[in-house]
């Protein structure tokens, strides 16, 4: 007699796996980083970039965090900001 036989068989004969059907769930997409909302701040005549840092995030010792941000927008010298640029804030 085989060993097998002796053992009960819990497995259905013919399991099939059922058909996932997600045709009527609303989904949204997560909004992406480009697309949340970053806080700007607008320079003017003579802000810098640690008066910003004070004044919109509590810290003027964050001023780095600002300049790595807007870089592209500021150049090689943090110091020279002008009146105009618009800068992305860290959140």
């Amino acid at each position: 007699m085989p060993d097998n036989e002796n053992k009960p068989d819990y497995a259905p004969k013919n399991y099939e796996m059922p058909k996932m059907d997600f045709s009527d769930a609303k989904l949204e997409k997560a909004p992406t980083q480009t697309e949340t909302k970053t806080k700007t701040y607008t320079v003017d005549r003579g802000d810098n970039l640690s008066a910003i840092a004070q004044q919109e995030l509590g810290d003027a010792n964050r001023w780095r965090e600002i300049y790595e941000l807007n870089r592209d927008v500021i150049g090689n010298n943090p110091d020279l900001i002008q009146p105009g640029m618009e800068l992305k804030l860290p959140s």
